[in-house]
């Protein structure tokens, strides 16, 4: 069922107002602003939320985007959640100036706002109101469960994903990663997005969002998947996910299982069917020669954490307490990974960020999910450069937490 909370308008601001008389000596405040953005690009851009050395990192740098969004330009959002403080007065000063803004967010069970995404019940209620005074081009939609997805088991729309028409000269410009946007997962939880302007990556995009916004099943197996120049994305829901059809597993195959092979991970959730035959792969890499840094977040499995120590991965605490009453406990919230191997005398690189948590539950396979692969060495440096604070970090007692 499609679940429209919203759609649309309020009157732009300097429509009731006075206009500006010109600065001496410049252009009118409003002009200098259009002239600001329209020398502002977007270049590709990495980027982790760090708790403890650059807290709310991310969200600064969507509102960045959102602030140079023009008048007339739409931003589309594929998020559980939303609950900044620091990105909601840019949404509501993009609306009001004519940006359309279209998401699509988890409602839980109903397909109704869920408490913690309180930005996303004031974004519904700003265009609620514009819709009540004829504006059109912008929506919220709330999902029931899963967006694309039958509405199995404890699914979600659990994807992270924020597009941009036009950000200053940049037209067409795609985030994804595995960011809640939030005040509660700034403060405490390590979360990556890659940014990358271009149709090529953002138009098969927002095919998917469009889908999702009709928060309705798609029929048969919802997984889909898309490629192009140096990159590739897979969607889920996938019901069923198989050793057949995992992407991560023909990920892993792909990769030489041999001495060379250097494999980084960082992941919240690691568990369940899918969990078990993604580590017992991996464990086979490693015998044969790979080498493995595993950061263990606070919902991978034991079983996982066994199976990865007897091969001989090295394994890094993705969980450790903070000793402050305010955020007692720091951990990871990634679900990235990096690989470098030789293949035919050259060496290749490869980096996947995303929100897809290798399990088969409701953070894993049963909900709509994004991830992207990308194949460079930048994209490689940059993600491993990232993850580095989480696996310098001591003790690694790898002790269950519950930090939420």
């Amino acid at each position: 069922m499609i679940r429209w909370a919203a759609t649309l308008a309020v009157l732009l601001p300097f429509l009731a107002g006075p206009t500006m008389a010109p600065a001496a000596g410049g252009l009118p405040q409003a002009a200098k602003s259009e002239a600001q953005d329209r020398a502002f690009t977007v270049a590709p851009r990495m980027t982790m939320s760090d708790p403890i050395r650059s807290r709310g990192n991310v969200a600064r740098q969507l509102r960045t985007y959102i602030e140079h969004a023009p008048r007339g330009s739409t931003i589309s959002i594929m998020s559980f959640f939303l609950s900044s403080s620091i990105t909601w007065p840019a949404l509501r000063a993009a609306y009001r100036r004519g940006v359309n803004i279209r998401a699509v967010l988890y409602g839980g069970p109903d397909g109704r706002p869920i408490p913690v995404s309180w930005e996303g019940a004031r974004l519904t209620e700003m265009i609620r109101a514009g819709r009540a005074r004829g504006r059109r081009g912008s929506w919220v939609v709330w999902t029931r469960k899963t967006a694309r997805g039958n509405d199995i088991g404890n699914s979600a729309m659990h994807a992270k994903v924020w597009q941009f028409s036009r950000v200053g000269r940049t037209r067409k410009v795609t985030m994804i990663g595995s960011y809640n946007n939030g005040d509660p997962p700034d403060s405490r939880s390590y979360s990556a997005m890659v940014t990358l302007p271009g149709p090529e990556l953002y138009d098969p995009v927002q095919r998917i969002f469009q889908v999702s916004a009709k928060d309705r099943y798609v029929g048969g197996n919802p997984q889909r998947r898309k490629s192009g120049d140096g990159w590739d994305l897979y969607f889920f829901p996938s019901t069923p996910i198989t050793r057949a059809n995992d992407p991560v597993l023909e990920r892993l195959r792909s990769i030489p299982a041999r001495s060379g092979t250097r494999m980084t991970i960082a992941m919240y959730s690691w568990q369940g069917f899918r969990g078990a035959w993604l580590a017992r792969k991996l464990a086979a890499m490693v015998e044969a020669g790979a080498r493995l840094t595993a950061v263990v977040g606070p919902d991978v499995a034991r079983s996982v954490v066994r199976t990865l120590r007897e091969a001989g991965a090295r394994l890094e605490d993705g969980c450790w307490r903070t000793g402050r009453r305010s955020r007692p406990y720091v951990f990871t919230h990634n679900k990235e990974m990096t690989a470098t191997w030789v293949e035919d005398g050259t060496t290749r690189y490869a980096a996947w960020l995303g929100s897809d948590d290798w399990g088969n539950g409701g953070g894993g396979s049963q909900s709509d999910q994004v991830t992207i692969g990308l194949y460079s060495r930048w994209a490689y440096n940059r993600l491993n450069k990232l993850l580095g604070p989480q696996i310098a970090h001591e003790p690694d007692n790898l002790a269950p937490c519950d930090p939420l």
